[in-house]
């Protein structure tokens, strides 16, 4: 009797901790296969993030480890030779697990800045589903570069 009390309180137990299984992985918000990305930003080190409450969008730089080595011994935006900077914007959405807080959803735009040396470097940016490269001109490209390259890294203790 001992030993089938014994069981029906582990069977007891192990119903009661059973938790619904909940995706722990946000698929929406990541790079995909079919997009138009060499490298993946978001396996990057992150510098700083922002975000643009009318919008709705969240925003992440992220950079190289060249990049990230600059960033975080120098204030300036005269990155070295092989230095690449990515924003990656994202539109928000609520999230399930924290009442009123957001996460991303799925990419807006992936910005990409290559250094080439202290005064010369190369703008592009993929946009839509799948991420795919576009054109801009050159007063916007020059906007963005001064934008992007003006944030600094967020330090934490």
């Amino acid at each position: 009797m001992k030993k089938y009390s014994l069981y029906l309180i582990v069977l007891i137990l192990l119903m009661a901790c059973k938790e619904k299984r909940q995706e722990l992985l946000n698929i929406k918000a990541s790079v995909q296969l079919n997009d138009e990305l060499k490298e993946n930003p978001l396996l990057m080190h992150p510098l700083t993030s922002s975000v643009n409450p009318k919008e709705s969008i969240m925003s992440t730089l992220y950079a190289n480890d060249i990049a990230f080595d600059y960033a975080k011994k120098n204030l300036g935006s005269n990155y070295p030779n092989g230095a690449i900077l990515y924003e990656v914007n994202w539109k928000e959405k609520p999230d399930e697990l924290w009442f009123g807080a957001n996460i991303p959803n799925e990419i807006i735009s992936v910005e990409k800045i290559t250094f080439k040396d202290a005064n010369s470097s190369e703008y592009e940016v993929v946009e839509g589903t799948p991420l795919k490269k576009i054109k801009q001109d050159s007063a916007l490209q020059n906007s963005r570069i001064d934008f992007i390259t003006s944030q600094r890294i967020a330090f934490s203790p």
